[in-house]
């Protein structure tokens, strides 16, 4: 309980001086309030329009704040829309904060105090608040769909996923996992949802708007701070044929996915997705970076290597996040990169004491060690020891499972 206070803290010190524009409304929600207002119109992507709604309703207008989802959200802020945003505006950074602690109690862990210690320790999780943004939601869709998962249910699954939709940018490698492991249940129930999230967009947007959308998206205003952005495209921004380059980057991105995917443990795959989504996203801050809790999540409890102990804890402080909010974006670039290669680098693991043989297309199961004393410190947790050779096993004596790690059917 110390230690994840003392995390929250350091983090809710890091981030004081943004205090003042959480009072004052001057958040992400200022254009979900606005989206709501114009929510089953052809002007949800009409710059102009957003702006003029935002200033009457809420007193003020950013040409950095326009609204950035697809059409099918915008009914759901449609509450929101009819409410004054004095009150609109706390009410929606109460949800937010209740969807953080959902997540935290949704997420399939037999230690639900590590999951609360990610989140306390994680800098972008708290910023998601301080902008008010939506990213809490589509972390619980998240922790729902591993949830089914762990339960079998693949298709419902994927349906509950497709409400990633709302950041689908940060999911653009999830094809890539979803092919490697053959899962093909759960992208039926995924294509099946976003179908459904499809036709909501044309109901709430109109006929035309996959035109407006794309022509906003190449608005400058929709895209700007490039100093604060970990991915690709603020790397590459400048550079002669940049967009040839970030393309290559993204294909590049998918090989260690498909790696960790095939080579390593299933996991390993869904993490590594989640991990380089956020350099490949040509749309991405610091708050994002709040989706690598999950990728944390599945791997912290594997016995790993060193290199991945190492990526996971760095990537588990504040201090590169920190500095990304002065522009210097190399630290969390170098983070992630590390992670990445350290999870597509992963070792198969071995479902046969003593034997090393691989079963490939089965899932993994974590065994009882035989040897070494349970693991209950903190630390063994965040690095990753297993905790559960409970008890030795004796010469001769049948293998048995003690249990299932659920993320095994990844």
């Amino acid at each position: 309980m110390i230690f994840c206070l003392a995390g929250l803290a350091l983090n809710a010190f890091t981030l004081a001086p943004a205090y003042e524009f959480i009072e004052r409304g001057q958040t992400d929600f200022m254009d979900l309030y606005a989206a709501g207002k114009l929510a089953f119109t052809s002007d949800l992507y009409t710059p102009a329009r957003v702006l003029t709604t935002e200033a009457q309703s809420e007193g003020r207008y950013s040409k950095t704040r326009l609204f950035m989802r697809l059409p099918c959200f915008a009914p759901f802020y449609w509450p929101f829309a009819q409410l004054p945003y004095r009150i609109a505006s706390p009410l929606w950074e109460g949800l937010c904060a209740l969807a953080i602690i959902a997540f935290a109690v949704a997420w399939p862990s037999g230690k639900r105090w590590v999951t609360v210690t990610a989140c306390c320790w994680s800098l972008p999780l708290l910023m998601t608040l301080v902008e008010g943004q939506d990213i809490g939601f589509v972390l619980l869709a998240v922790a729902i769909s591993a949830l089914l998962t762990r339960r079998k249910r693949p298709g419902a699954a994927g349906i509950v996923a497709s409400l990633c939709l709302a950041k689908f940018h940060l999911f653009v490698l999830i094809p890539v996992w979803i092919c490697a492991r053959r899962q093909w249940r759960f992208a039926r129930g995924l294509v099946a949802g976003c179908a459904a999230l499809g036709v909501l967009s044309f109901i709430a947007g109109g006929w035309a708007w996959p035109v407006q959308y794309l022509t906003l998206l190449r608005e400058p205003s929709a895209n700007p701070y490039f100093e604060v952005m970990p991915n690709l495209h603020s790397l590459l921004a400048g550079i002669p044929h940049s967009g040839l380059l970030e393309f290559g980057g993204i294909c590049t991105l998918a090989c260690p996915v498909w790696l960790a995917s095939r080579n390593g443990r299933g996991e390993y795959g869904l993490a590594a997705a989640l991990t380089a989504g956020v350099l490949a996203a040509p749309h991405a801050y610091m708050a994002d970076g709040a989706l690598l809790i999950p990728a944390m999540l599945l791997v912290i409890k594997r016995p790993c290597e060193s290199v991945i102990t190492v990526a996971k804890l760095y990537m588990l402080t504040p201090v590169q996040w920190a500095l990304l909010m002065t522009g210097i974006a190399m630290p969390v670039r170098i983070g992630l990169v590390g992670l990445l290669g350290a999870l597509a680098s992963g070792k198969r693991s071995v479902d046969r004491l003593g034997t090393g043989q691989q079963t490939g297309s089965q899932p993994s199961l974590h065994l009882a060690s035989s040897t070494g004393p349970r693991s209950t410190g903190l630390l063994d947790l965040l690095v990753g020891r297993d905790d559960l050779n409970a008890r030795r096993l004796r010469p001769m004596e049948p293998l048995r499972f003690r249990r299932r790690i659920w993320y095994a059917d990844f």
